[in-house]
């Protein structure tokens, strides 16, 4: 079913216009009677039947809202260290389809990828619309944001003072499923670049209150490791249940 994210709150007979009506009435080319979800980025939805087809935008009776059921209770930000070309992409679509609650890009001591100010503004925009389209296609409530890239120490910190910490380094001792006993809903995961973390970093995790953590003897790519530690935790915590 056809889902759009709108600013306000439907109700009764609602038009849906900008591209987002333009996309359902051209290129959707949906009809009366057809079904459609408004959604108002805050985990609302709103079932919805297409009345007319005004060309480039369309005309919509409005059901009554209900929770959205494509967001998980556990509340992840994926803090993925700035990998090189369009890599990043990946990751943002991915994760926004698992359930994602932000990404954020950080940068960190192995990161070959740079991000200068004239190129961040574009980029930023690119991957905010990646976030979402993917959570149009995956059903999601809410439309996961993608944060400013910030230094790896002030991702950790600022991690460190609103939830619990899942530092994902290949040399680590224990498991991802030890690491998740008694964590709560509210987590940061951080994923390395190619190059993945330093010992410094690493250490710098663990005094900053982070449960280092070993995704398994096998090398992941940065951009499969996030996906690969989303859906794992997802699991552990019951938020992949229908």
């Amino acid at each position: 079913m056809p889902r759009f994210f709108v600013d306000d709150i439907p109700a009764g007979r609602y038009i849906l216009s900008g591209e987002a009506g333009r996309h359902g009435a051209k290129v959707l080319r949906l009809r009366p009677g057809e079904a459609v979800t408004l959604c108002d980025g805050r985990g609302t939805d709103f079932p919805c039947t297409v009345r007319e087809n005004m060309g480039d935008s369309l005309l919509l009776d409005v059901g009554a809202g209900t929770p959205s059921r494509g967001e998980p209770r556990t509340k992840v930000t994926v803090c993925q260290c700035l990998p090189k070309g369009d890599k990043l992409e990946t990751v943002a679509q991915k994760a926004v389809e698992l359930g994602a609650y932000e990404i954020w890009p950080v940068e960190s001591r192995y990161c070959v990828a740079k991000w200068d100010q004239k190129s961040r503004e574009k980029k930023l925009s690119r991957l905010q619309r990646i976030a979402l389209e993917a959570a149009m296609q995956s059903g999601r409530g809410v439309v996961p944001k993608v944060l400013e890239p910030a230094g790896l120490r002030r991702t950790l910190e600022t991690a460190q003072s609103a939830g619990d910490i899942l530092f994902f380094y290949e040399r680590a001792a224990r498991g991802l499923r030890s690491c998740l006993r008694g964590i709560g809903d509210r987590l940061f995961l951080f994923v390395g670049p190619e190059g993945g973390f330093s010992e410094e970093e690493a250490a710098l995790a663990g005094e900053l209150g982070a449960r280092i953590a070993s995704l398994g003897p096998r090398i992941l790519r940065t951009e499969t490791a996030p996906i690969a530690a989303l859906s794992a935790v997802f699991y552990e915590k019951g938020d992949m249940e229908p």
